[in-house]
């Protein structure tokens, strides 16, 4: 079958290359005052003292696409490494992105403690790098301050859709407060996205469990198992199913989670 799949990676990469070609000749971001979607949030850092960027929606747009594109090439059967080898990867290099389950945190040094002006005037001296504005919506989370934070990541999100990270980061903060509607669906948005963290399968999945939809809960809990077989994910996906009523479902995988002890 290798004869149909080498001119299907041939055309999709050829379709990735004028696409990059076309992102690197648009502009990124200008200094001002942006509206529609981004009026909210933008507002609201505004009143902070901050710029406001207005972005190119022409650029975000192909991003976004652009990512889903390869995310949709790394999942087509046949044209793809297994998703676990992705995770392993990342595995072995590090993720410090928050979730639902969060393992305790390091105590901070009082050389590393900073405050909240501290992240705002980074983002004044350079108002067009996200990565401050990232960090400032880790330090609300670090403080527990989810709505503010929220409204760094709707922004950063407007700003920067391709970024699965953004996503998960606003989901967390969402499941939080407890909207968890919203968590699912930036949850759903970020494994779009990337659909190589089993993380993120599980905390949809624990999400949709609290908004009532078990059988999809169930399926989650599952995709997160597939990717990282471990007793925690199968034992979810057990529960689910026999909160839905899916005795013979939940059984098998309880047995499974057994074996995965």
């Amino acid at each position: 079958m290798s004869y149909q799949i080498i001119p299907n990676i041939i055309f999709i990469l050829a379709v990735l290359g004028i696409l990059l070609i076309i992102l690197r000749r648009l502009p990124e971001t200008v200094p001002g005052q942006s509206g529609g979607k981004d009026a909210a949030p933008g507002v609201k850092l505004a009143a902070k003292g901050l710029p406001v960027i207005q972005l190119s929606k022409i650029r975000s747009k192909l991003q976004l696409w652009l990512k889903k594109l390869w995310n949709f090439v790394l999942e087509a059967k046949d044209l793809r490494p297994h998703s676990s080898a992705g995770y392993q990867m990342k595995k072995i290099f590090g993720n410090t992105l928050p979730g639902v389950i969060r393992p305790a945190a390091r105590p901070l040094t009082t050389s590393e403690i900073k405050n909240e002006q501290f992240y705002l005037d980074n983002i004044k001296l350079q108002p067009t790098n996200f990565d401050h504005y990232d960090a400032l919506g880790k330090f609300y989370i670090s403080r527990e301050n989810f709505t503010d934070a929220t409204d760094v990541y709707l922004y950063l999100n407007n700003h920067r859709p391709a970024n699965p990270d953004y996503h998960a980061r606003l989901a967390y903060c969402y499941y939080q407060m407890k909207n968890y509607h919203k968590a699912a669906e930036s949850y759903k948005a970020s494994l779009a996205l990337d659909s190589t963290q089993p993380n993120r399968y599980y905390n949809l999945g624990l999400c949709l469990e609290q908004d009532g939809n078990l059988p999809e809960a169930g399926l989650n809990f599952e995709k997160a198992a597939s990717l990282e077989p471990s007793a925690k994910y199968y034992t979810a996906a057990s529960s689910a199913y026999a909160k839905a009523g899916q005795t013979e479902k939940s059984r098998s995988l309880a047995q499974t989670a057994k074996q995965a002890r």
